[in-house]
């Protein structure tokens, strides 16, 4: 078993490597091994069968289309999250020890432990449940952009109160529609111009790479008029400055990603719900109005009483604790 970590997610799946990435950070930190990101495509049938299927699958390698990614020497530790993932990782147990982030969606005990959302309700001895998606942001990162000389340049014409937007885009449960951003726009206009706490304050919108490029169109059209920066898509993501420099934030509600990022600080966030039939983002949503992290961006907004979100902390102090005996 070689000192060494590996990352395993089904190819493609940004999101879900920046979970498994905010994990790997931690284990580097704590136990200075380095961590290698393997994407997964598996071969043939293997791509739909049922992931148990590869608990007699003896060569982990013969699954893969790209053979020699997944030969020994065997990592000491797995992190792996995607439908594909969880096959791969089935080949490894009794060689690694096997962190499945997510919900794996067979028995728990397969593996050494499981992280999945409370919402997914998955149960067991070695299931250790977060509330939002773990991610790589910290809070001292963005402390640390706040606070920079040259930051603070470049955002000086737009004043605070500064509102970041984050501005997700379709899904294969919800694609959004001109209304929807209309909607958004005449809500937003309200809080800048009479809001008492955030009126004269000014607008810093990021979209992500989902959002189609009309209804960019129409944000950018709908608040031209106010202090308001987009971002174009052009230049490099301002993505952790826009979280930083925010008083308040406003995030659509088809990313749990995205909304576990903006309450990390315990800045005020209002979700601007989509509707999305999935009951899982209903409960995940819920949770976060019922914890005090979050609250609906077309109530009475409030401005104080936010409770600040950070999973990857909790989850730090279980997952270092399980992995001590490893690495003794």
């Amino acid at each position: 078993m070689k000192r060494e970590g590996w990352i395993l997610c089904d190819q493609g799946k940004t999101g879900t490597y920046r979970q498994c990435l905010a994990l790997a950070n931690v284990i580097e930190s704590a136990f200075s091994i380095p961590f290698i990101h393997k994407e997964i495509s598996l071969k043939g049938l293997w791509r739909y069968l049922p992931p148990h299927f590869a608990d007699f699958q003896t060569k982990p390698e013969f699954l893969q289309k790209d053979a020699s990614s997944l030969k020994p020497p065997y990592p000491s530790v797995i992190i792996a999250a995607g439908r594909q993932a969880v096959t791969a990782a089935m080949t490894f147990r009794g060689h690694s020890f096997i962190i499945m982030l997510q919900n794996p969606h067979i028995k728990s005990t397969y593996f050494d432990l499981v992280i999945p959302p409370f919402h997914d309700e998955v149960n067991g001895e070695n299931v250790f449940s977060t509330l939002g998606a773990l991610h790589p942001i910290r809070p001292e990162t963005l402390l640390m952009i706040r606070q920079d000389t040259e930051t603070l340049t470049k955002y000086q014409s737009y004043p605070e109160k500064r509102i970041t937007v984050l501005v997700g885009g379709d899904t294969k449960y919800y694609r959004y529609t001109a209304e929807f951003i209309e909607s958004m726009i005449r809500r937003l206009r309200y809080i800048m111009i009479e809001h008492p706490t955030y009126k004269g304050g000014s607008l810093l919108i990021t979209p992500s790479r989902r959002t189609r490029p009309e209804l960019i169109s129409i944000l950018q059209e709908g608040l031209k008029d106010l202090p308001c920066q987009i971002w174009d898509g052009m230049t490099d993501n301002p993505y952790l400055s826009y979280l930083a420099l925010a008083d308040a934030l406003v995030v659509t509600g088809d990313s749990i990603s995205m909304m576990s990022e903006a309450c990390l600080m315990g800045k005020p966030v209002y979700i601007a719900e989509v509707p999305i039939k999935n009951e899982r983002f209903k409960k995940f949503r819920q949770s976060l109005y019922d914890n005090k992290h979050a609250q609906s961006f077309y109530q009475v907004l409030a401005v104080e009483g936010f409770k600040p979100l950070d999973e990857l902390k909790r989850t730090q102090e279980v997952v270092v604790r399980k992995l001590k005996p490893l690495f003794k």
